[in-house]
Parts: C-alpha cells; sequence; structure tokens
C-alpha cells in the first residue's frame, strides 16, 4: 500500500519523479537532521537533501467534504 502524501516538498531544481521532471515531491513523511532533509516519499521511496536543496515543506491542504 502506497501512503498519501501529508506535505509537498518544494526543490530549487527538477528532478526526477515517478517518470517525470518535477520540482514538487509529493512527502509522506519526513525528518529535518541538522543541514539535511530525510524525505519518506509518496511512492515508497526515500530521499535526502541539503537545505540548499530544498525551498520549502509545506502540508497537504486537506480538502472540505460537504
Amino acid at each position: 500500500m502506497v501512503p498519501e502524501p501529508n506535505y509537498i516538498a518544494v526543490l530549487t531544481s527538477e528532478e526526477q519523479y515517478d517518470g517525470e521532471l518535477t520540482s514538487e515531491l509529493p512527502v509522506a513523511d519526513y525528518e529535518f537532521v541538522g543541514s539535511m532533509y530525510m524525505f519518506d516519499l509518496a511512492d515508497g521511496t526515500s530521499r535526502s537533501y541539503g537545505t540548499g536543496v530544498v525551498e520549502d515543506v509545506r502540508p497537504v491542504k486537506e480538502s472540505v467534504e460537504e
């Protein structure tokens, strides 16, 4: 089962993800350690990036159900 993304990591440059180039990665969970972000991505893989590569990490907004 693939985890749902809880965050979006915005990168300063494009990276290969899911067969395409993107600057926004869907993140299931992450940890900030010193000057590194350690991401568990929504596709089940893990990646680490330094603070110079990560522009922002923001929560995925919940959709409002009516």
